[in-house]
């Protein structure tokens, strides 16, 4: 048995390091993403270490050292795919690129806000991103009044993180500074320990200058290790780099907005369809645009980034909502990915574990609101709340207990119950 399970650890090792050394492109150089650096690691590190000390940020010893690149499966994907990731939660730049990252937190809401306004007074939406399914399923409940639903597909960007070029990447970063500055009298942007905001005060602050300066340092100098080689990333946003979510979705914005802006001026039919265009960072929804995102997106990204369709016609899985298209209605409820998963995975916490009681049972309750706040109709809402209730029992839940947590949850959020044109009792009676 220990041989037969060393025999298979090996196996995984191996293909593991085979899968690293091919998206490498070592040692032939097949990729232009990546490049085998061979300057010396400790100079490397000095370097990085002085330009952070220069912006005020000393390298601890625990940080003198460079992130590592390791892959994980993609489960749900048939078949199974992969993702690269740059580890870097202790290396030179982490201090830095922890600040930066709550600097562009500041700047994406602050675009996004601009374009709330902008919205309610044009019509027109210009802003495609979002953080979680709220504005798609306003979207879905505004046209389910009207009986209105119709189109839905899904894309997706499969060359997002690795595509992107340099100097493409810095001018869309830098336009998006140079407008949020421009927008208020302040001068500095302070960064404190849980987030960034604007200010007057130099003190541990980013003024336009020194923005620009760090994220030109974090784009080009984005350096990792494998084993005893160093790699720089050369094309792209290097996943797993703190801003990078936030770099990738203003990114693509610009595009986005460009689009819009020239549609606006030349064919305000065509402009208004994309009303219901949503996107989370390399996904993205279009619901009742009449196929009109399918036709125009090649006029609106650089070549570089590849998008396919995932889903076209009734029928979409976007966030956590699995979407179809019913008799003019769209029919949605939760989308969970791991159920593709083909093994059994741990879900929510276990009585005997060491917590309190109040927070296994609150865990169940704020689940049951979830599922409800994502699903339509009673039928797909039931099965889904009985199956977490049986997984909660085999993990030492009560059933009085859970029939309380169920109505407490219900009386309390009925809004989020009312499709359903049951009482809390009706439910929490019917599931427990």
């Amino acid at each position: 048995m220990d041989k037969a399970a060393n025999n298979f650890s090996f196996i995984c090792k191996k293909f593991y390091l085979i899968t690293l050394i091919k998206e490498l492109g070592f040692p032939n150089n097949t990729t232009t993403t990546y490049k085998l650096n061979k300057s010396n690691l400790d100079k490397i590190i000095s370097s990085n270490a002085e330009f952070c000390e220069h912006l005020g940020y000393k390298t601890k010893e625990e940080n003198k050292t460079l992130p590592i690149i390791y892959w994980i499966p993609k489960m749900h994907k048939n078949p199974v795919g992969q993702r690269y990731i740059i580890a870097s939660k202790h290396c030179v730049t982490k201090p830095l690129s922890k600040d930066i990252s709550k600097v562009f937190k500041l700047l994406f809401r602050q675009t996004r806000n601009f374009h709330d306004k902008s919205f309610f007074y044009s019509n027109y939406n210009k802003f495609w991103v979002v953080e979680n399914s709220i504005p798609v399923l306003d979207k879905i409940h505004r046209s389910n009044s009207k009986f209105f639903a119709n189109s839905l597909s899904l894309f997706e960007f499969t060359t997002l993180y690795t595509k992107i070029p340099h100097p493409s990447l810095l001018e869309v970063l830098y336009k998006i500074i140079d407008f949020s500055f421009s927008a208020g009298n302040k001068k500095y942007i302070n960064v404190s320990k849980k987030t960034a905001f604007w200010s007057h005060s130099k003190d541990h602050s980013f003024s336009i200058r020194s923005l620009k300066m760090a994220v030109r340092f974090l784009v080009s100098e984005c350096h990792f290790t494998l084993g005893n080689l160093v790699f720089t990333q050369v094309i792209g946003i290097p996943m797993g780099i703190d801003p990078a979510p936030f770099w990738a979705n203003l990114y693509l914005y610009e595009f986005e907005k460009e689009y819009i802006t020239s549609l606006i001026a030349s064919d305000k039919r065509k402009a208004f369809r994309f009303h219901g265009i949503f996107r989370f960072i390399d996904d993205l929804c279009a619901i009742n645009d009449s196929n009109e995102f399918a036709i125009s997106h090649p006029h609106i990204y650089p070549q570089e980034l590849e998008l396919k369709t995932e889903h076209c016609g009734d029928h979409a899985t976007f966030l956590d909502l699995d979407i179809s298209v019913v008799d003019g209605t769209f029919v949605y409820k939760l989308f969970d990915k791991r159920d593709a998963f083909p093994f059994f995975i741990v879900r929510m916490p276990y009585l005997s574990s060491n917590m309190p009681k109040f927070i296994f049972y609150g865990t169940f309750k704020s689940e049951v609101l979830r599922i409800a706040k994502n699903t339509l109709r009673y039928e797909d809402f039931k099965p889904r709340v009985i199956s977490l209730l049986s997984r909660m029992k085999n993990q030492g839940g009560c059933s009085i207990k859970f029939k309380k947590c169920m109505l407490d949850v219900i009386q309390k959020h009925f809004y989020s119950f009312q499709s359903f044109s049951k009482s809390p009792r009706e439910i929490a009676n019917d599931i427990t």
